[in-house]
Protein backbone atom coordinates (compact mmCIF):
# COMPACT_ATOMS: atom_id res chain seq x y z
CA UNK A 1 0.00 0.00 0.00
CA UNK A 2 1.02 3.53 -0.71
CA UNK A 3 -0.44 6.95 0.15
CA UNK A 4 -3.78 8.05 -1.89
CA UNK A 5 -2.77 10.41 -4.68
CA UNK A 6 -4.86 13.57 -5.89
CA UNK A 7 -4.42 16.21 -8.49
CA UNK A 8 -6.70 19.33 -8.54
CA UNK A 9 -7.56 22.22 -10.83
CA UNK A 10 -9.00 25.30 -9.42
CA UNK A 11 -9.92 28.18 -11.31
CA UNK A 12 -11.61 31.40 -9.54
CA UNK A 13 -12.50 34.87 -9.62
CA UNK A 14 -12.42 37.50 -6.61
CA UNK A 15 -14.67 40.84 -6.90
CA UNK A 16 -14.71 43.46 -4.32
CA UNK A 17 -16.82 46.89 -4.89
CA UNK A 18 -17.60 49.50 -2.44
CA UNK A 19 -14.04 49.54 -0.78
CA UNK A 20 -15.05 46.10 -0.35
CA UNK A 21 -18.76 46.32 1.33
CA UNK A 22 -19.53 44.39 -1.44
CA UNK A 23 -18.04 40.97 -2.21
CA UNK A 24 -18.28 38.26 -4.61
CA UNK A 25 -16.38 34.95 -5.11
CA UNK A 26 -16.69 32.07 -7.95
CA UNK A 27 -14.48 29.17 -7.99
CA UNK A 28 -14.35 26.16 -9.90
CA UNK A 29 -12.60 23.01 -9.20
CA UNK A 30 -12.19 19.35 -10.61
CA UNK A 31 -9.81 16.83 -8.37
CA UNK A 32 -8.91 12.83 -9.09
CA UNK A 33 -7.71 11.16 -6.71
CA UNK A 34 -5.97 8.16 -7.79
CA UNK A 35 -5.11 4.92 -5.86
CA UNK A 36 -7.50 5.44 -3.66
CA UNK A 37 -7.40 3.19 -0.26
CA UNK A 38 -10.20 0.56 -0.43
CA UNK A 39 -10.98 -3.38 0.91
CA UNK A 40 -9.92 -5.90 -2.52
CA UNK A 41 -12.06 -8.03 -4.08
CA UNK A 42 -10.58 -12.00 -3.69
CA UNK A 43 -12.31 -15.02 -4.09
CA UNK A 44 -14.42 -16.14 -0.66
CA UNK A 45 -13.08 -18.90 -0.57
CA UNK A 46 -9.51 -18.68 0.56
CA UNK A 47 -11.10 -17.66 3.48
CA UNK A 48 -8.52 -14.67 4.32
CA UNK A 49 -10.31 -10.89 5.67
CA UNK A 50 -10.26 -8.64 2.92
CA UNK A 51 -7.16 -6.74 2.16
CA UNK A 52 -6.51 -3.24 1.56
CA UNK A 53 -4.88 -1.94 -1.36
CA UNK A 54 -4.58 1.40 -4.33
CA UNK A 55 -7.19 -0.04 -7.08
CA UNK A 56 -9.58 2.69 -6.95
CA UNK A 57 -9.57 6.52 -8.65
CA UNK A 58 -12.11 8.90 -7.79
CA UNK A 59 -12.94 11.95 -9.82
CA UNK A 60 -15.04 15.26 -8.14
CA UNK A 61 -15.67 18.52 -10.24
CA UNK A 62 -18.24 21.50 -8.90
CA UNK A 63 -18.48 25.51 -8.53
CA UNK A 64 -18.88 27.48 -5.61
CA UNK A 65 -20.40 30.96 -5.15
CA UNK A 66 -20.35 33.22 -2.23
CA UNK A 67 -21.41 36.36 -2.01
CA UNK A 68 -21.03 38.93 1.43
CA UNK A 69 -22.18 42.56 2.22
CA UNK A 70 -21.61 44.69 5.53
CA UNK A 71 -22.74 47.89 6.04
CA UNK A 72 -21.85 50.22 9.08
CA UNK A 73 -23.26 53.70 10.27
CA UNK A 74 -23.28 55.00 13.80
CA UNK A 75 -24.15 52.47 16.04
CA UNK A 76 -25.68 50.30 13.89
CA UNK A 77 -23.96 47.49 11.85
CA UNK A 78 -24.64 44.39 10.15
CA UNK A 79 -23.51 41.68 7.21
CA UNK A 80 -24.56 38.86 5.28
CA UNK A 81 -23.41 36.30 3.34
CA UNK A 82 -24.45 33.39 1.76
CA UNK A 83 -22.82 30.17 -0.49
CA UNK A 84 -23.76 27.72 -2.44
CA UNK A 85 -21.51 24.83 -3.99
CA UNK A 86 -22.36 22.48 -6.68
CA UNK A 87 -20.85 18.56 -6.56
CA UNK A 88 -19.98 16.26 -9.52
CA UNK A 89 -19.11 12.96 -7.97
CA UNK A 90 -18.13 9.64 -10.29
CA UNK A 91 -16.44 6.66 -9.36
CA UNK A 92 -13.69 6.60 -12.88
CA UNK A 93 -12.26 3.07 -11.11
CA UNK A 94 -13.90 0.47 -8.41
CA UNK A 95 -10.65 -1.99 -8.80
CA UNK A 96 -12.43 -5.34 -9.84
CA UNK A 97 -12.99 -7.52 -12.56
CA UNK A 98 -16.63 -6.80 -13.25
CA UNK A 99 -16.63 -2.58 -12.34
CA UNK A 100 -19.40 -3.03 -9.78
CA UNK A 101 -20.51 -3.75 -6.13
CA UNK A 102 -23.36 -4.06 -3.92
CA UNK A 103 -23.33 -2.24 -0.85
CA UNK A 104 -25.93 -1.75 2.43
CA UNK A 105 -27.77 -4.77 3.29
CA UNK A 106 -30.65 -3.37 4.66
CA UNK A 107 -32.70 -6.12 6.77
CA UNK A 108 -34.18 -9.04 4.49
CA UNK A 109 -34.79 -6.77 1.13
CA UNK A 110 -31.00 -6.84 0.36
CA UNK A 111 -28.25 -4.31 -0.64
CA UNK A 112 -29.69 -1.16 -1.20
CA UNK A 113 -26.89 0.39 -2.94
CA UNK A 114 -24.23 0.25 -5.32
CA UNK A 115 -20.62 1.42 -6.50
CA UNK A 116 -20.04 0.92 -10.48
CA UNK A 117 -17.55 3.07 -12.70
CA UNK A 118 -19.08 6.11 -14.13
CA UNK A 119 -21.86 6.26 -11.93
CA UNK A 120 -21.77 8.47 -8.14
CA UNK A 121 -20.10 6.55 -5.56
CA UNK A 122 -22.29 5.15 -4.39
CA UNK A 123 -25.78 5.25 -5.40
CA UNK A 124 -28.89 3.66 -4.70
CA UNK A 125 -30.14 0.62 -6.90
CA UNK A 126 -33.42 -1.35 -7.20
CA UNK A 127 -36.35 -1.49 -9.16
CA UNK A 128 -38.68 1.83 -10.90
CA UNK A 129 -42.20 1.40 -10.05
CA UNK A 130 -45.30 2.23 -12.12
CA UNK A 131 -47.80 2.55 -9.39
CA UNK A 132 -49.91 0.13 -7.80
CA UNK A 133 -52.59 -2.49 -9.33
CA UNK A 134 -56.09 -1.29 -8.37
CA UNK A 135 -57.87 -4.39 -10.07
CA UNK A 136 -57.67 -7.78 -11.90
CA UNK A 137 -58.21 -6.44 -14.91
CA UNK A 138 -54.96 -3.87 -14.62
CA UNK A 139 -52.97 -6.98 -13.73
CA UNK A 140 -54.27 -8.75 -16.44
CA UNK A 141 -53.83 -6.21 -19.16
CA UNK A 142 -50.06 -5.80 -18.12
CA UNK A 143 -48.31 -7.90 -20.58
CA UNK A 144 -45.38 -8.60 -22.63
CA UNK A 145 -45.09 -8.69 -26.03
CA UNK A 146 -45.89 -12.45 -26.15
CA UNK A 147 -49.47 -11.57 -24.24
CA UNK A 148 -47.92 -13.37 -21.38
CA UNK A 149 -48.53 -11.79 -17.37
CA UNK A 150 -45.71 -9.88 -16.52
CA UNK A 151 -46.35 -10.24 -12.96
CA UNK A 152 -48.34 -13.52 -12.56
CA UNK A 153 -48.51 -13.55 -8.94
CA UNK A 154 -49.59 -10.15 -8.00
CA UNK A 155 -53.08 -8.95 -6.51
CA UNK A 156 -54.87 -5.75 -6.61
CA UNK A 157 -53.21 -3.11 -4.48
CA UNK A 158 -49.75 -5.17 -5.20
CA UNK A 159 -46.56 -2.99 -6.84
CA UNK A 160 -45.94 -2.37 -10.21
CA UNK A 161 -42.44 -3.10 -11.55
CA UNK A 162 -41.19 -1.76 -14.40
CA UNK A 163 -39.64 -4.03 -16.85
CA UNK A 164 -36.64 -1.49 -17.63
CA UNK A 165 -34.86 -3.79 -19.83
CA UNK A 166 -38.12 -4.62 -21.91
CA UNK A 167 -36.95 -8.14 -22.28
CA UNK A 168 -40.75 -9.36 -21.28
CA UNK A 169 -39.78 -10.39 -17.54
CA UNK A 170 -39.44 -8.55 -14.62
CA UNK A 171 -36.11 -10.13 -13.10
CA UNK A 172 -32.76 -8.84 -11.40
CA UNK A 173 -31.53 -7.28 -14.49
CA UNK A 174 -34.78 -4.68 -14.44
CA UNK A 175 -32.85 -3.15 -11.47
CA UNK A 176 -31.33 0.29 -11.99
CA UNK A 177 -30.30 3.64 -10.67
CA UNK A 178 -32.93 5.14 -8.71
CA UNK A 179 -31.34 7.88 -6.46
CA UNK A 180 -28.43 8.81 -4.75
CA UNK A 181 -27.66 9.83 -0.73
CA UNK A 182 -25.29 12.80 -1.85
CA UNK A 183 -27.09 16.32 -2.89
CA UNK A 184 -26.20 17.96 -6.01
CA UNK A 185 -26.09 21.74 -4.05
CA UNK A 186 -25.18 22.38 -0.42
CA UNK A 187 -25.91 26.33 0.46
CA UNK A 188 -25.40 28.55 3.92
CA UNK A 189 -26.58 31.57 4.68
CA UNK A 190 -25.37 33.84 8.08
CA UNK A 191 -26.33 37.22 8.83
CA UNK A 192 -25.10 39.69 11.84
CA UNK A 193 -26.19 42.76 13.03
CA UNK A 194 -25.68 45.16 15.75
CA UNK A 195 -26.88 48.23 17.41
CA UNK A 196 -26.11 50.03 20.53
CA UNK A 197 -25.53 46.72 22.89
CA UNK A 198 -27.56 44.40 21.01
CA UNK A 199 -26.71 42.18 18.63
CA UNK A 200 -27.89 39.29 17.03
CA UNK A 201 -26.95 36.37 14.67
CA UNK A 202 -28.31 33.20 12.49
CA UNK A 203 -27.37 30.48 10.41
CA UNK A 204 -29.08 29.04 8.02
CA UNK A 205 -27.75 25.48 6.00
CA UNK A 206 -29.96 23.14 3.62
CA UNK A 207 -29.35 20.62 0.84
CA UNK A 208 -30.79 20.31 -2.69
CA UNK A 209 -30.82 17.37 -4.75
CA UNK A 210 -30.19 14.39 -2.58
CA UNK A 211 -32.41 11.47 -1.90
CA UNK A 212 -33.07 9.37 1.20
CA UNK A 213 -34.01 5.49 1.69
CA UNK A 214 -36.39 5.17 3.99
CA UNK A 215 -35.68 1.93 6.04
CA UNK A 216 -37.13 2.58 8.94
CA UNK A 217 -39.78 -0.03 9.02
CA UNK A 218 -38.56 -3.47 9.48
CA UNK A 219 -39.51 -5.46 7.07
CA UNK A 220 -37.91 -8.34 8.60
CA UNK A 221 -39.59 -8.55 12.05
CA UNK A 222 -43.41 -8.80 12.64
CA UNK A 223 -45.74 -6.74 14.98
CA UNK A 224 -43.54 -3.89 15.09
CA UNK A 225 -45.31 -0.12 15.40
CA UNK A 226 -45.97 1.32 11.36
CA UNK A 227 -45.72 4.80 10.48
CA UNK A 228 -48.41 6.80 10.79
CA UNK A 229 -48.42 6.93 6.44
CA UNK A 230 -49.42 3.29 6.51
CA UNK A 231 -52.97 4.58 7.13
CA UNK A 232 -52.91 5.74 3.50
CA UNK A 233 -51.83 2.86 2.16
CA UNK A 234 -53.99 0.32 -0.66
CA UNK A 235 -57.64 -0.73 0.69
CA UNK A 236 -59.36 -0.83 -2.25
CA UNK A 237 -59.87 0.23 -5.49
CA UNK A 238 -58.67 4.09 -6.36
CA UNK A 239 -57.70 4.22 -2.30
CA UNK A 240 -53.86 4.57 -3.22
CA UNK A 241 -51.46 4.56 -5.96
CA UNK A 242 -48.08 4.89 -4.33
CA UNK A 243 -48.36 2.56 -0.92
CA UNK A 244 -49.29 -0.71 -1.84
CA UNK A 245 -51.39 -3.25 0.47
CA UNK A 246 -50.21 -3.94 3.78
CA UNK A 247 -48.32 -7.78 4.11
CA UNK A 248 -45.70 -8.63 6.43
CA UNK A 249 -43.56 -10.27 4.10
CA UNK A 250 -44.11 -8.67 0.74
CA UNK A 251 -46.38 -11.08 -0.65
CA UNK A 252 -46.21 -13.17 -4.00
CA UNK A 253 -45.41 -10.17 -6.31
CA UNK A 254 -42.34 -9.30 -3.62
CA UNK A 255 -43.43 -5.92 -2.83
CA UNK A 256 -40.80 -5.08 -0.41
CA UNK A 257 -38.06 -5.73 -2.80
CA UNK A 258 -35.47 -2.90 -3.49
CA UNK A 259 -37.42 -0.16 -5.39
CA UNK A 260 -38.02 3.78 -5.54
CA UNK A 261 -40.86 3.18 -3.67
CA UNK A 262 -38.64 3.81 -0.96
CA UNK A 263 -36.73 6.46 -2.38
CA UNK A 264 -37.84 10.01 -0.83
CA UNK A 265 -36.57 13.76 -1.33
CA UNK A 266 -34.22 14.36 1.12
CA UNK A 267 -33.75 18.40 0.20
CA UNK A 268 -33.94 20.72 3.29
CA UNK A 269 -33.22 24.18 4.87
CA UNK A 270 -32.46 24.53 8.39
CA UNK A 271 -31.83 27.20 11.05
CA UNK A 272 -28.78 25.92 12.53
CA UNK A 273 -28.32 28.83 15.20
CA UNK A 274 -30.13 31.80 16.17
CA UNK A 275 -28.69 33.83 19.04
CA UNK A 276 -29.49 37.50 20.06
CA UNK A 277 -27.37 39.14 23.13
CA UNK A 278 -27.12 42.05 25.23
CA UNK A 279 -23.67 43.50 26.49
CA UNK A 280 -24.32 45.91 29.10
CA UNK A 281 -22.61 49.44 29.28
CA UNK A 282 -18.96 49.13 30.71
CA UNK A 283 -20.62 52.56 32.98
CA UNK A 284 -22.10 50.01 34.49
CA UNK A 285 -19.56 47.40 34.68
CA UNK A 286 -16.70 48.64 35.86
CA UNK A 287 -16.76 49.76 39.09
CA UNK A 288 -16.69 45.92 39.65
CA UNK A 289 -13.55 45.16 37.79
CA UNK A 290 -15.70 43.42 34.79
CA UNK A 291 -15.11 45.28 31.47
CA UNK A 292 -17.53 43.15 29.71
CA UNK A 293 -20.79 41.33 30.08
CA UNK A 294 -22.81 39.80 27.79
CA UNK A 295 -26.10 37.61 28.53
CA UNK A 296 -27.17 35.83 25.57
CA UNK A 297 -30.36 33.43 24.43
CA UNK A 298 -29.70 31.13 21.80
CA UNK A 299 -31.17 28.00 20.16
CA UNK A 300 -29.45 25.08 17.98
CA UNK A 301 -31.16 23.42 15.31
CA UNK A 302 -34.26 25.24 15.42
CA UNK A 303 -36.55 25.21 12.48
CA UNK A 304 -35.90 22.63 9.70
CA UNK A 305 -37.85 22.96 6.64
CA UNK A 306 -38.18 19.22 4.44
CA UNK A 307 -40.85 17.22 2.60
CA UNK A 308 -38.96 14.25 4.50
CA UNK A 309 -41.32 12.87 6.97
CA UNK A 310 -38.26 11.06 8.98
CA UNK A 311 -36.68 12.08 12.28
CA UNK A 312 -33.76 13.97 9.90
CA UNK A 313 -33.09 14.62 6.33
CA UNK A 314 -29.21 14.99 6.48
CA UNK A 315 -28.06 11.70 6.88
CA UNK A 316 -24.47 11.04 5.44
CA UNK A 317 -21.99 8.60 6.64
CA UNK A 318 -19.50 6.69 4.18
CA UNK A 319 -21.44 4.57 1.57
CA UNK A 320 -24.67 4.62 3.81
CA UNK A 321 -24.97 8.20 2.78
CA UNK A 322 -28.25 8.83 2.88
CA UNK A 323 -29.92 5.29 4.14
CA UNK A 324 -32.57 6.42 7.41
CA UNK A 325 -32.10 3.38 9.50
CA UNK A 326 -33.82 5.43 12.00
CA UNK A 327 -31.19 7.77 12.37
CA UNK A 328 -31.36 9.33 15.23
CA UNK A 329 -32.49 13.83 14.90
CA UNK A 330 -30.29 16.30 15.85
CA UNK A 331 -30.78 17.82 19.36
CA UNK A 332 -32.59 20.89 19.34
CA UNK A 333 -30.88 22.98 21.99
CA UNK A 334 -32.08 25.86 24.09
CA UNK A 335 -28.86 28.10 25.71
CA UNK A 336 -29.30 30.80 27.94
CA UNK A 337 -25.59 32.33 29.47
CA UNK A 338 -23.22 35.26 29.74
CA UNK A 339 -19.63 36.17 28.91
CA UNK A 340 -17.81 37.78 31.57
CA UNK A 341 -14.41 39.79 30.79
CA UNK A 342 -12.06 40.95 33.39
Amino acid sequence: MKWEESEQYDAGLDFGFFNNSLTFTVDWFKKKTNGMLKTMSIPSYLGESLPWGNVGDMENSGIEFEAGYKFRSGDWAFNVNANISYLKNKLVRLGNASGFEAYDNVHQIGNVSRAEEGQPYPFFYGYKTAGVFQNQAQIDAYVNSKGEKLQPNAQPGDVIFVDNDGNGVIDSDDQTKIGKGDPDWTYGFNFNASWRGLDFSMLWSGAIGNDIFDATRRVDLRYVNLAEEMLDRWHGENTSNSMPRFTWDGGPNHNNQVSDLYIKNGSYVRLKNIQLGYTLPEVLTKNVFISRFRVYVAAENLLTFTGYKGFEPEISYGTSSGIDRGYYPQARTFTVGCNVTF
